[in-house]
C-alpha cells in the first residue's frame, strides 16, 4: 500500500509540473525575435562562403548530419537539413552577397517557424562582424515553455556562431 501511495504522489507531482509548464508556455507570445552578434576572425568573403554553402555545413555544424537538395519555391533555392531527431526544410528568400542572407523555415508541419537574417559587415581586413536575427514563431505552449525557459530563443544562433568561429580556423 505504501508503494502505491508514493507512486500516486509522484504521478500527481508530474501532472502538476506539466500543468505549470503548459500554463506558463501558454502565457508566452507565439512570435519572438532573438539576435546575437559575433566578430569572426576571417574576411567577409570567407564568412559568406561558409554561410552560403549549405551543402558543406555538415562538416562544421554541430548536430547537422546532412543536407539534402529540395525543389525550389518561387524561384528560390531550398534544401532539407537532417539532424538526429528532425528534418527541416529551408529556403533562401534573399541573398545579397556578401552582406545579407535570409533563410526561411519552409515546412508548415513543424511546431515552429520563421526566418534567420544573416548580416555581415567587415570589421577590419581580416575580421567580420556577423549578426544573426531569428524572427521566429512557436506553436504549442509546451514548445514555447521549453524554448524560452530551458533552451532560450537564441541558443541555436549562438551554437551556429560558435561552430562558425571554429570553421574559419580550419
Amino acid at each position: 500500500m505504501r508503494v502505491l501511495k508514493v507512486l500516486g504522489i509522484f504521478l500527481l507531482l508530474i501532472v502538476c509540473a506539466i500543468g505549470v509548464m503548459l500554463f506558463m508556455g501558454s502565457r508566452l507570445p507565439h512570435a519572438h525575435i532573438a539576435s546575437a552578434t559575433v566578430d569572426v576572425a576571417a574576411p567577409q568573403a570567407r564568412v559568406w562562403q561558409l554561410i552560403d554553402d549549405h551543402s558543406a555545413q555538415p562538416a562544421w555544424r554541430t548536430g547537422l548530419l546532412s543536407v539534402e537538395p529540395a525543389p525550389t519555391q518561387n524561384g528560390h533555392p531550398c534544401w532539407t537539413e537532417v539532424q538526429e531527431h528532425m528534418r527541416m526544410l529551408l529556403c533562401e528568400d534573399l541573398a545579397a552577397p556578401p552582406a545579407t542572407r535570409i533563410v526561411r523555415i519552409a515546412d508548415p508541419s513543424l511546431p515552429f517557424g520563421g526566418d534567420w537574417v544573416y548580416q555581415l559587415q567587415p570589421f577590419d581586413a581580416n575580421s567580420t562582424r556577423l549578426t544573426i536575427t531569428e524572427n521566429g514563431t512557436t506553436g504549442p505552449a509546451f514548445y514555447r515553455f521549453v524554448g524560452h525557459y530551458i533552451l532560450h530563443e537564441d541558443a541555436s544562433i549562438k551554437q551556429f556562431e560558435a561552430d562558425l568561429q571554429k570553421a574559419v580556423t580550419k
